[in-house]
């Protein structure tokens, strides 16, 4: 990949930016406006109009609206619509996307990443023995519903990251222990033949935990 520095043209306001490291940043879009102030901002393809058309509840409108936005921000130019992987771009770019109800989020550098971003809700509690596993056992443990966000989206951010077919969240992805202030942290991907060590980026905003990973 290549190192020189990332340069973004904003021509809009948006939430936040991040800087990772030298050539990793995040970009943060708050959804505030109503749908048709985001079609205005945006000159779609057809080929995004249908897949907006496609998308039925006007969140998930906004939410691809918002996403798209971002990528122009960067001036990037997609090769495929899959926001669940890091996608490879022109320039040897990378990117990943997600986004809820509230935030649109793009993480961009020169090599492999993931991200992630949810909000604090009480539900991760009923799941928790879903994502994790016997090498996270102190996570286990915890009733703390910001450290299990974090720990969700770090597998998540992860697993985009490293886009293996049948990678489980649980079986597959263990997460060190991490300080709940702490900026960054380690994960390890276990596959048949080898182990794939990550690096995590953390930051909260908002009543939202958002974690990067990349190699």
């Amino acid at each position: 990949m290549q190192s020189y520095l990332l340069y973004f043209n904003f021509q809009m306001p948006f939430f936040k930016e991040i800087t990772v490291k030298k050539n990793i940043r995040i970009l943060i879009w708050k959804i505030d406006e109503k749908l048709s102030d985001l079609k205005a901002l945006i000159l779609l393809t057809e080929d995004q109009k249908r897949e907006l058309e496609r998308r039925k509840p006007i969140s998930n409108k906004k939410q691809y609206l918002a996403s798209r936005k971002l990528i122009r921000m960067a001036e990037l130019n997609e090769l495929n619509n899959n926001l669940y992987e890091s996608l490879s771009l022109k320039k040897n770019v990378c990117y990943s996307i997600s986004h809820n109800m509230k935030f649109a989020v793009l993480g961009i550098g020169f090599q492999k990443i993931g991200v992630d971003i949810e909000s604090y809700r009480p539900k991760i509690l009923n799941i928790k023995s879903k994502f994790i596993n016997t090498k996270e056992n102190y996570f286990m443990k915890s009733n703390d519903i910001k450290t299990l966000t974090r720990l969700w989206t770090c597998k998540e951010a992860i697993f985009k990251c490293v886009n293996k077919n049948k990678l489980s969240l649980k079986k597959n992805i263990v997460v060190k222990k991490f300080g709940t202030q702490s900026t960054y942290g380690r994960g390890e991907v276990y596959l048949s033949d080898k182990i794939i060590p990550i690096n995590l980026h953390f930051s909260n905003f908002e009543n939202h935990q958002l974690t990067l990973s990349y190699l």
